[in-house]
C-alpha cells in the first residue's frame, strides 16, 4: 500500500518552526506556558514518532520483521504513554482536585491496560501485523488507538478550561474548533488507512494553543513593549496562591503628565520605552510589569537581586534623559517591598504600593521609599479606617465639633467652625485629614456632608439662642461637594427644612477650587448667594490660585492659611508679608481671619495689624457640643 506522508512531514515542520518561534521570542512566566511546554514537547515527540513508524512500515522487509515490529511496538507504546504524561502534566482547579484524582487513577489503569495490549500483539497481531505480501495490517484492536488518543484530546482540554480562570469565549471557541478538526483528521484517516491527518490535526492544534494559552502579544503594553497589568493580574496571583517569596521595585513616573504637557506625548512615549526598556536591563528579567499609565513594577525573587536592582535603577533616574538630543530631567519615586507575598492579595499590594507613593510630597527629584514595618503599620491603620469609614457612613457615626473664632474688636468669640470628627471603637479618634482623605478617595464625602450639615443644623434649631451671641457658623465644601451638579440645592433644602435663617450659615471654599470655573461650580456659587448663605475663601496662601479669578466671586470673608503665620514672630520678611496681605485685602472690603494662632505673642501681633478675627489654639481648640454650650452661657 502507498502511504501519504505529507500531512506528517508538515506536521512536523510545523511543530519544529512553533517550538523554535517559542523558544526564542518573549515568553510568559506561568502555569499556562508551563502548560503549553509540555504540550509541545511531548506531542511534538508524538507527532515525530508516528513519523518514524511509518517510515519504519514503508521500509519492511520480511528479513527484518522482528526488528520491525520491535520497534514498531516501541513506538506505540511511547504513543500510548506520550498522552497521559501530558494528561498528568495539566494542574487542574482546585474545585476538581478530588474528582481530578480519581479519573487520573481510571487513566493510568487503562494506559497500563492499553501498553500491555500493545505488547501482547507481538503474539497475537491483534492491533497490526504484516501479511505474506510484506504490507502492513491493522488488527481488529488499532482502532482503540485511536479513540485511546481522542479521549485523552478531550480530557486534556477539558482540563485546560477549568484551570484557566479567565478563558473568553473567543478562546473556548478555539478550544472547540481544535477538537472538530482533529475530530475529522483522525476520521479521515481511520477511513482511508493511508492518509494520515491525525498529526498534522494536532500540529494545527498546538497552534490554535499558542494563540489561546501562550501568545505573549494579548498581554503586552503597546506603547512601552512590557508586560500589562491583565498578565501581571493572572501571574501574580499565582504568586500568592503558591505562596512563593517575592519582592517587589514599584517606579511612580510622577512627572510624565509634566513632560508631555512641555515636551510633548510623542517624547513622553519615547521616554516611556526607554526607561521600560533599560529597567528590563538592569533586572536582566522581563518580568517588568506597566500596571497603570505612570507606573511600572519589577518582581524578583531574590533578595539579593532585589537590593542591587533597587540601587541601579534608583542611579539611572538621577541621571537626565536625553531624546533628539536633549537632556530633561525625569525624577520617579521608587517603592520598595520586601515580601511581598505577605500583602496575600494582589488588591492589598497594590492598594500599599499607592499608599507608599502617596507619603512622598510633591517631589521634585527621585525619591526611594522603602517599607518597613512603621510605614506598613500605618497603612494597615488606614484600611481599618476604611473599613470602619462605610460602617460610619451607613450608622452616621460622625459628631461636629465647633472651633470658636474671636472677634479682635470686641473680644469676644463671633463665630464658629463646624468641623468632623469620627472616634474608632478601639483606635479611638480618627485624624480628620485620615478619614477625609479616604472619603475622597472612596466618593464618600459628598454623603458624609450632607448628614454631617444636618447635624448642624440640628443643633442651631435645639440651641438657637446662640445664634443672638455668634454671627454664622462655618462649614467646609469639599472640591467634590461644589463639583457635584444638584448639591448646593440639597445643602439649602436641610436649611429650609429645619426652618433656619440662611445668614447663619457661610460656607468656606479653598482658593484652589475657587478657580475651577466649571458649570457645577458656578451653579453652587449662584444658588447660595440667592439663598442668602455667605461664602468664606479658605486657605487663602496655600496655594498657586489665580488672585484676580478668585476675587471675582462673591466672598465676605477671607481666612489666612495657617502656613503664613509660621515665623510672623521672628521673621521680619514673613511678618510684613503677611501684614501686606492683610492690609491690601480689608482695603477691597474683605474681612480677615487669621487661622492658626497659638501664642500670645502672634494674638498680639494680629491685633496690631487690625486682623478682624482670629482662630487657633490659643482661644480654644475645638469643642464638642456640651462644652461648646457652656462656653457661651459664660
Amino acid at each position: 500500500m502507498n502511504y501519504n506522508i505529507n500531512f506528517q512531514v508538515a506536521a512536523v515542520i510545523i511543530t519544529a518552526l512553533l517550538l523554535y518561534h517559542f523558544l526564542t521570542q518573549k515568553k510568559l512566566h506561568n502555569a499556562n506556558v508551563k502548560t503549553f511546554t509540555y504540550i509541545l514537547v511531548l506531542s511534538g515527540l508524538y507527532i515525530l514518532s508516528d513519523l518514524l513508524g511509518t517510515l519504519t512500515i514503508m521500509n519492511y522487509t520480511a528479513e527484518d520483521e522482528g526488528t520491525v515490529m520491535g520497534i514498531l511496538t516501541g513506538i506505540y507504546l511511547l504513543d500510548i504513554l506520550i498522552p497521559y504524561i501530558l494528561y498528568s502534566c495539566i494542574p487542574d482547579s482546585r474545585e476538581n482536585e478530588k474528582k481530578s484524582g480519581a479519573l487520573s487513577v481510571i487513566c493510568a489503569g487503562i494506559t497500563v491496560a492499553m501498553m500491555i495490549a500493545v505488547l501482547g500483539n507481538l503474539g497475537s497481531g491483534g492491533f497490526f501485523c504484516f501479511d505474506s505480501n510484506g504490507v502492513f495490517q491493522k488488527g481488529t484492536g488499532y482502532v482503540f488507538l485511536y479513540l485511546y488518543a481522542l479521549v485523552y484530546i478531550v480530557l486534556i482540554m477539558q482540563r485546560m478550561i477549568r484551570s484557566r480562570e479567565d478563558y473568553t469565549p473567543e478562546k473556548m471557541s478555539i478550544a472547540g474548533e481544535f477538537l472538530v478538526i482533529e475530530g475529522v483528521c483522525i476520521g479521515v484517516e481511520l477511513y482511508t488507512g493511508y492518509i494520515f491527518l491525525s498529526d498534522f490535526g494536532l500540529a494545527l492544534g498546538l497552534i490554535f494553543l499558542y494563540l489561546m494559552m501562550n501568545n505573549p502579544g494579548d498581554y503586552i503594553d503597546s506603547t512601552t513593549g512590557a508586560f500589562d497589568k491583565r498578565y501581571f493580574d493572572n501571574w501574580i496571583q499565582e504568586k500568592f496562591t503558591k505562596g512563593i517569596e517575592f519582592h517587589v521595585i514599584a517606579v511612580e513616573l510622577f512627572m510624565l503628565k509634566q513632560i508631555n504637557k512641555v515636551y510633548g506625548s510623542s517624547t513622553g512615549d519615547l521616554l516611556l520605552v526607554q526607561i521600560a526598556r533599560e529597567l528590563q536591563n538592569i533586572t536582566g528579567s522581563v518580568q517588568v510589569f506597566r500596571t497603570t499609565g505612570n507606573c511600572f513594577l519589577i518582581i524578583t525573587d531574590s533578595l539579593t537581586e532585589y537590593e542591587k536592582n533597587r540601587q541601579e535603577i534608583e542611579n539611572y533616574f538621577k541621571e537626565p534623559f536625553e531624546t533628539d538630543g536633549e537632556k530633561i530631567t525625569f525624577p520617579a519615586i521608587i517603592c520598595g517591598i520586601i515580601n511581598g507575598e505577605k500583602m496575600e492579595k494582589e488588591d492589598v499590594l497594590l492598594a500599599y504600593i499607592e499608599y507608599l507613593i502617596s507619603l512622598v510630597k510633591r517631589a521634585d527629584e527621585t525619591v526611594v521609599i522603602q517599607s518597613d514595618d512603621r510605614i506598613l503599620e500605618g497603612f494597615r491603620y488606614e484600611k481599618e479606617v476604611e473599613h470602619f469609614l462605610k460602617t460610619a457612613v451607613d450608622k452616621d457615626l460622625f459628631e461636629v465639633y465647633y472651633q470658636p473664632v474671636f472677634w479682635t474688636k470686641e473680644d469676644r468669640y463671633i463665630t464658629l467652625e463646624a468641623l468632623s470628627r469620627l472616634k474608632h471603637p478601639c483606635m479611638g479618634m480618627i485624624p480628620p485629614d485620615v478619614f477625609i482623605g479616604i472619603a475622597e478617595r472612596q466618593g464618600l464625602i459628598a454623603q458624609i456632608g450632607l448628614l454631617q450639615f444636618r447635624r448642624v443644623c440640628r443643633f442651631i434649631k435645639e440651641n438657637e439662642y446662640m445664634m443672638k451671641q455668634i454671627k454664622n457658623v462655618k462649614f467646609n465644601l469639599s472640591p467634590s461637594e461644589l463639583l457635584k451638579p444638584g448639591h448646593s440645592q440639597l445643602l439649602i433644602d436641610i436649611v429650609k427644612e429645619y426652618e433656619l435663617s440662611p445668614k447663619y450659615f457661610q460656607f468656606e471654599i479653598t482658593e484652589t477650587v475657587a478657580t475651577e470655573y466649571s458649570e457645577s461650580f458656578c451653579k453652587a456659587v449662584e444658588n447660595f448667594t440667592n439663598a442668602g448663605i455667605g461664602l468664606c475663601l479658605d486657605d487663602f496662601g496655600s496655594g498657586y490660585a489665580n488672585l484676580n479669578a478668585v476675587l471675582r466671586l462673591p466672598f465676605d470673608v477671607v481666612k489666612m492659611d495657617r502656613s503664613l503665620l509660621t515665623g510672623i514672630t521672628c521673621d521680619e520678611q514673613a511678618a510684613v508679608f503677611y501684614h501686606s496681605i492683610v492690609t491690601v485685602m480689608q482695603n477691597m472690603g474683605y474681612i480677615i481671619v487669621a487661622e492658626g494662632a497659638e501664642t500670645e505673642e502672634e494674638v498680639k501681633l494680629l491685633r496690631e495689624w487690625g486682623v478682624d478675627m482670629v482662630q487657633g489654639y490659643y482661644f480654644s481648640r475645638p469643642l464638642p457640643e456640651t462644652e461648646l454650650l457652656r462656653l457661651f452661657m459664660l
